[in-house]
């Protein structure tokens, strides 16, 4: 049996997507409850004070801290087992422990594991193709 390999790692660009992607339905959605709150109570100064918040939140506070903590991450699928080189050490995940792996949102690839447990590969390109060339790594060693 040939091991197979591949290795991926978080792209500034897919995170930038998702930030504006996200901030732009944060910005959508909070002018909408401040028009609405406006319309009912009259304060309108919601319509824009709350967008204003909560993109600043998102844009500045918490996407940024979520890059930070993943953008040095690295994952390698060997023969046998995925790995994660992160910030604070090796993580194994043997292939024989996954369950199922899923694409989600076009930026995440999440792998769920026996006992319930989910890990989370984010902001990479192509997810839905890591999560087939990592199914298919699984099914070998099962066969």
């Amino acid at each position: 049996m040939t091991p197979c390999r591949a290795t991926w790692a978080p792209a500034l660009p897919v995170y930038l997507r998702r930030t504006a992607l996200v901030g732009a339905i944060t910005l959508v959605l909070t002018a909408l409850a401040g028009w609405i709150i406006g319309a009912t109570t009259g304060f309108w100064q919601a319509l824009y004070t709350a967008p204003v918040l909560a993109l600043a939140y998102n844009t500045l506070f918490e996407d940024p801290l979520k890059w930070r903590r993943v953008r040095q991450e690295r994952w390698t699928l060997e023969e046998s087992a995925l790995i994660c080189h992160g910030t604070e050490g090796d993580s194994i995940l043997p292939l024989s422990d996954i369950l199922d792996v899923r694409a989600r949102l076009g930026w995440t690839v999440v792998i769920y594991l026996t006992g319930g447990q989910r890990v989370r590969i984010a902001y990479v390109e192509r997810p839905r193709e890591i999560a087939q060339q990592i199914l298919a790594a699984r099914q070998r060693i099962l066969a």
